[in-house]
C-alpha cells in the first residue's frame, strides 16, 4: 500500500536532480522481532532542499504508514511540506494530513506560500475534514488550509494518489524559482527550523507508535538522528 505514492515522489525528487543520501543501515530498514512490522526510510538532498526524508511502515493488514517532510535550505523562507497518511486495518480507515507547514504566521506569508492549498481542497472537496482541524495547533506550524481527510475504504485510491500528486506539482512550483524572501532572513529561517524540530519531538505522535513497535531504545535514536535531527 502507499507505493505509487513513494514512487511518484521519488520520481519528482530525482527530477529536480536532488540526490539520495547515506542513511544509518538500521534507519534504512528495520524489522520488529515480535510482530513482522517492517520500516524503510529514504533521505534525499537537492540544491533548494537541505533535507528531505521519506518513511514507510508495512504492518501488514494491521497498519500502514507513509511520511515525508520537506526542509527547504537555510535561506529560503518557503515552508516546510508535511504530509501524513496513515491506514489502520481493524477499522479500515485512512487518516491522510497535507499541509505547508509555515514558518511564521504572517497573514502575507500564508498568502504567498500555503495558500494554493485551497484550491487542491476545491477540487478534492473529500479532503476538506474540517471537524478534525482542532488536533493542530493552527498558531504554530500549520496553515489554515491544511487538508485533512478520514476515510474508510480509501486505502491507496485515484483520489488520495491525485491529491499528493496536485499537493507536491503545487510545492515544487513554490521552490521552483531563486529565493527571494521577503519575510525572513537566513538566521531567522534557521532558527524557525530548529524551532519546528523541537516542537514535533514534543507533538508528534509518532514517537508512540514508533515504540510501540521497535521500542524505546530505538526509537529514540531515529527520532534524534532521523526524524528531528535539529532537535
Amino acid at each position: 500500500m502507499f507505493e505509487s505514492l513513494l514512487d511518484s515522489l521519488i520520481n519528482n525528487l530525482k527530477n529536480i536532480n536532488a540526490q539520495e543520501l547515506k542513511i544509518y543501515e538500521e534507519f534504512q530498514e528495520y524489522s520488529s522481532t515480535e510482530n513482522n512490522y517492517v520500516i524503510k526510510n529514504w533521505l534525499f538532498k537537492s540544491s533548494k532542499f537541505r533535507k528531505w526524508r521519506i518513511t514507510r511502515l508495512d504492518g501488514g493488514d494491521k497498519i500502514q504508514v507513509f511520511n515525508t517532510v520537506a526542509y527547504p535550505i537555510f535561506s529560503c523562507e518557503q515552508p516546510l511540506l508535511g504530509a501524513d497518511i496513515l491506514w489502520f486495518g481493524n477499522s479500515n480507515k485512512t487518516l491522510a494530513v497535507f499541509d505547508y507547514q509555515p514558518l511564521i504566521q504572517d497573514k502575507k506569508y500564508l498568502e504567498e506560500y500555503c495558500s494554493s492549498l485551497n484550491s487542491i481542497k476545491k477540487q478534492y472537496v473529500e479532503f476538506d475534514n474540517t471537524k478534525m482541524k482542532n488536533i493542530y495547533d493552527s498558531n504554530k506550524y500549520f496553515s489554515p488550509w491544511v487538508i485533512i481527510s478520514r476515510r474508510q475504504n480509501l486505502n491507496d485510491d485515484k483520489d488520495l494518489y491525485g491529491v499528493f500528486n496536485s499537493f507536491l506539482r503545487e510545492y515544487l512550483i513554490i521552490n521552483k524559482d531563486s529565493c527571494k524572501n521577503k519575510f525572513l532572513n537566513s538566521k531567522q529561517i534557521k532558527k524557525k527550523h530548529i524551532q519546528y524540530d523541537k516542537y514535533s519531538i514534543e507533538k508528534d505522535p509518532a514517537e508512540k507508535l514508533f515504540k510501540k513497535f521497535f521500542g524505546d531504545t530505538w526509537t529514540k535514536k531515529f527520532i534524534k538522528n532521523f526524524l528531528f535531527t535539529l532537535s
